[in-house]
């Protein structure tokens, strides 16, 4: 089932955490969405998409008129979500495309927004937005990707929301479009995944100390135009891999992560429809593995791939996104019933489309056994949470997750307990995802 919400009823993103919808039509939708996630998203973990009559549904939701806001500059390209100045507030960065700037709104109270404050991205026609800690220091830091100078700008939060000037990287090819943020080789640091759209490849650039990079090295997306990219653990090995949205050849291409921050070539899976462009990764289902949502703009689709064994993905089932020319897409519990929901940014018809997952929880036997084993304390948490596990556990790779399903924090988990770092985080619901003998085992936390 699907709901449209049009210029004057609409949802956008969640509590904190980045959500991208596109273009400055969009403005007018994604401020509320916002806020509705802000009180009703929860952790994307379980459920399916699959319809299920007569399955029980909780409260349909219900979403006040849009509240509109400049962006700062013009034509509003993507926009994040989090909380860059750590007053626990959700704030705004959107890409300003032919202003080549970025606009900052700090959040206030009753989910409003202060006036944009804006900032040279470092290029030119900025796209693609991420915000993630590069250098370490607690702030999120803004990163974006640059089209027409084939670059990335990573500008550092400095006090008070504010942000440095941006340090500019080369993005490993041409039109750079999307952008990640994720610590790829494990180091602690976060890296930087770009989808190179006209040259058809993806650059990675590992972080450095101080929020610098390393020259990027490029992989084949594995098919043409990529346009935005994700990062998830799709085959359970503790390594973040990567997903694109290959408009020119219809495909999602997944690299999977190897040791050191390298990629395998790239698979390749029909997207389900026409030109993909956007690409969320999250467990839709709720089997323990990651699923891949796409964007069909030429067919007015989404297109949902769910996970299997070993990384690998079943055909795309997919259903209407609810208007014209789907562009951005992004996972969220929008009505409080524990399954992930879709929103789908409808380009050409000035609409979000909310897909309700209709499905059931499936089970995950041996997950839920081990799960047990695990306790979490304090949840809720505020600087951090120690994760007690069985005496003679086997040291494994540790994930905080937010309620995308994006990777936030990653670390080795040794002994019987280890304690996770939350500050800086946007108040929310969270995963912490631990890897045992093959498999994934999850537990929600609260971080205050």
């Amino acid at each position: 089932m699907f709901v449209i919400y049009g210029p004057t009823t609409s949802p956008t993103g969640d509590a904190g955490i980045p959500v991208f919808f596109h273009s400055a039509r969009f403005m007018k939708v994604l401020v509320h969405l916002i806020a509705a996630f802000r009180l009703t998203c929860q952790l994307a973990l379980a459920g399916a998409l699959l319809a299920t009559p007569g399955a029980a549904r909780a409260q349909a939701p219900a979403f006040a008129p849009a509240v509109t806001y400049p962006s700062g500059g013009n034509n509003p390209y993507l926009v994040a979500v989090g909380d860059v100045n750590g007053d626990r507030r959700p704030d705004l960065v959107t890409t300003n495309f032919p202003s080549s700037t970025v606009g900052v709104l700090l959040g206030q109270a009753g989910g409003t927004f202060a006036p944009a404050a804006t900032y040279p991205s470092g290029g030119i026609n900025p796209t693609g937005v991420a915000l993630g800690d590069v250098n370490g220091d607690g702030r999120p830091d803004v990163v974006t990707a640059n089209s027409f100078s084939n670059t990335v700008g990573v500008l550092l939060g400095q006090t008070g929301g504010t942000f440095a000037a941006a340090a500019t990287y080369a993005s490993g090819g041409t039109g750079p479009f999307g952008v990640a943020v994720g610590d790829v080789n494990g180091d602690g640091r976060p890296d930087l995944v770009t989808a190179n759209n006209f040259s058809n490849t993806v650059g990675v650039l590992l972080g450095q100390a101080g929020g610098t990079f390393a020259a990027v090295t490029t992989y084949s997306s594995g098919g043409g135009s990529p346009y935005l990219v994700a990062l998830g653990d799709v085959n359970a090995d503790g390594r973040p891999d990567i997903v694109t949205a290959n408009s020119g050849s219809n495909t999602v291409g997944v690299l999977l992560g190897q040791a050191g921050g390298t990629f395998a070539a790239a698979a390749t899976y029909a997207s389900g429809g026409n030109s993909p462009r956007g690409v969320a990764v999250g467990d839709v289902n709720g089997d323990g593995r990651p699923d891949i949502l796409t964007t069909n703009y030429g067919s007015t689709t989404v297109g949902v791939l769910l996970g299997q064994a070993g990384g690998t993905f079943a055909a795309a089932v997919t259903y209407s996104s609810g208007g014209g020319s789907p562009f951005g897409v992004a996972l969220g519990d929008v009505n409080g019933d524990g399954r992930p929901d879709i929103a789908a940014a409808n380009y050409n018809s000035n609409t979000v489309g909310v897909l309700l997952n209709a499905g059931t929880f499936l089970a995950a036997t041996p997950n839920a056994a081990t799960a047990a084993e695990v306790a979490l304390y304090p949840n809720p948490a505020r600087d951090g949470f120690t994760v007690r596990r069985p005496a003679g556990a086997a040291p494994a790779p540790a994930e905080l997750l937010n309620a995308l399903g994006q990777m936030v924090r990653r670390q080795p988990a040794a002994g019987a307990s280890f304690w996770v770092e939350t500050r800086g985080l946007a108040a929310g619901v969270y995963t912490l995802r631990l890897y045992t003998g093959g498999t994934a085992l999850a537990k929600r936390v609260v971080v205050e």
